[in-house]
């Protein structure tokens, strides 16, 4: 500290034009490190990468950082630094020493809330603490549990678009009424009722506009203090107005829903994550605890939310632009039920609906939910033969391995034979050297999506209750994955409008 100190009085005497002067010099001896001298300069790829965390930023902000991650791994190396390969992956996301991750949470990737949650824990002991805690909740026991609920969401939605059969329907509005309701369900045992009233939550209606908000607080937690000193201004500019004045409504709902569900301890219509978290034969945690076990409350509501309603979106997308697929799909679906009733999360894990499960496992691949790297801090390990340094920050782009034609034949299509196995009528040859271990939608390791599984069965169940109840048309075919999606916090889909004609059965 006295050392520091000292340096600072004497800069402080310096006229401005040799501390001008001294910034340059620190500012190149830094440039001509990295390239020339830094563990990692061997390795290829943009040279404002190796010098400066701008090049990152811009293209985070842009909302096309995950297309130009591919590019780049395209341009330089199939698996430098940010790896492609899947033995990248398992090298760090699988990597333990005795039950703990080697490769560690960078923390800045996470929403800043002034508490980690589960997430955006750093610590690999206090999140697998609070994960061990909610394991239960993501059991098939519980998942069975809860389908009474999930059914009564889906059957609602089913009733709406039969009410507006022959009309034009915005299939991404309704896809995140839909999974926002299921979301928040399965959290905190509340019904949101937005696809009843066919109307945005104030939570919604909010949160989806400040994605360039809060992809600019995750991007300034990268840079040092000075810079940031810069940005967190920057980045409350990037809040619309009509936010700042919803703010203290969104603070109020929240602090009443968390309440609510503390008074309903024990007392609810199924258990939700919320009661894995507080369960009601303990004591109410006190107030730093409970904002804690809020704020994973709120990671688990997010992470369940967008991947849903993603998928709702992007699988009806694409299956209308493979008229095969989708009447293979519908096919299949409607030859094994006689009646709605029937479809059930049991009745779909059964293994004789592969063709659906094909479909839903090729939704996961070609809309990845995991983009943002996930980013990991390198113990001094080797991943793939490449040793990567201590201290160093290396990450998986599982977007880049799933769009690879080193993994996938024809990547950027739709195509559900793929993942069918070669006693399939259905398997095609074609696919018979991709390698589908690529394709990890929900991760892997100790911070793998644990709610994986959850997920994939509420998406089976919902386009085959669309697929069975409906014949779906769309004149939008002019809809691009990689020119009018955008991805920064969360993924923004463009307007996607539908068709549903009710089927007789």
């Amino acid at each position: 500290m006295l050392q520091l100190s000292y340096l600072w009085d004497l800069i402080s005497y310096l006229p401005i034009k040799q501390m001008i002067i001294i910034g340059i010099i620190v500012f190149i001896s830094n440039v001509v490190y990295n390239l020339k001298f830094h563990p990692l300069s061997k390795y290829p790829g943009p040279k404002i990468a190796a010098v400066s965390n701008l090049w990152w930023a811009y293209h985070s902000i842009s909302g096309r950082y995950p297309w130009v991650i591919e590019e780049i791994l395209k341009r330089y190396a199939p698996n430098e630094l940010v790896f492609l390969t899947p033995q990248a992956a398992k090298d760090i996301y699988l990597a333990q020493e005795n039950h703990i991750e080697s490769f560690v949470q960078v923390g800045y990737d996470a929403l800043d809330t002034g508490d980690n949650g589960i997430a955006g824990e750093p610590n690999p002991i206090r999140h697998r603490e609070v994960a061990k805690r909610l394991a239960p909740a993501f059991s098939n026991k519980n998942l069975m549990a809860k389908e009474e609920t999930i059914q009564r969401h889906m059957n609602r939605f089913v009733e709406k678009m039969e009410q507006l059969q022959g009309q034009d329907i915005e299939l991404r509005r309704w896809s995140d009424w839909l999974a926002l309701d299921l979301s928040v369900e399965m959290t905190y045992g509340q019904d949101w009722g937005q696809v009843r009233d066919a109307k945005d939550s104030v939570f919604l209606n909010s949160t989806l506009k400040i994605n360039l908000f809060l992809t600019l607080s995750q991007i300034s937690r990268k840079f040092n203090f000075a810079v940031r000193v810069i940005l967190t201004p920057l980045a409350f500019l990037a809040i619309p107005l009509s936010v700042w004045f919803t703010i203290p409504t969104l603070l109020k709902v929240n602090s009443k829903n968390l309440q609510g569900r503390i008074d309903r301890r024990g007392n609810t219509e199924h258990l939700d994550y919320f009661e894995q978290l507080v369960p009601f034969d303990q004591p109410i945690p006190g107030k730093k605890e409970l904002y804690h076990i809020q704020n994973v409350a709120g990671q688990l509501l997010l992470a369940s939310w967008q991947p849903l309603a993603n998928q709702f979106y992007t699988i009806i997308l694409f299956l209308l632009r493979e008229p095969d697929v989708y009447a293979a799909l519908v096919s299949e679906v409607r030859a094994v039920f006689s009646d709605d009733s029937d479809i059930t999360m049991r009745t779909l894990a059964a293994g004789n609906l592969r063709y659906l499960q094909a479909c839903v496992s090729e939704g996961l691949r070609i809309h990845a939910e995991t983009v943002d790297g996930l980013p990991r801090i390198s113990p001094g390990a080797t991943v793939d033969g490449h040793y990567v340094p201590q201290g160093v920050i290396c990450q998986i782009s599982y977007f880049s391995a799933t769009r690879s034609p080193r993994f996938f034949h024809e990547p950027l299509r739709f195509h559900p034979e793929r993942w069918l196995s070669p006693e399939d009528p259905r398997y095609d040859p074609a696919f018979e050297n991709d390698d589908l271990k690529a394709s990890k939608p929900f991760s892997q390791g100790v911070r793998g999506c644990p709610g994986g599984s959850i997920a994939t069965a509420i998406i089976r169940l919902f386009i085959a209750k669309v697929v069975w109840r409906f014949d779906l048309e769309t004149t939008q075919n002019d809809i691009s994955f990689d020119k009018d999606f955008k991805f920064m916090t969360f993924w923004e889909r463009p307007d996607f409008f539908v068709r549903v004609i009710p089927v007789k059965h």
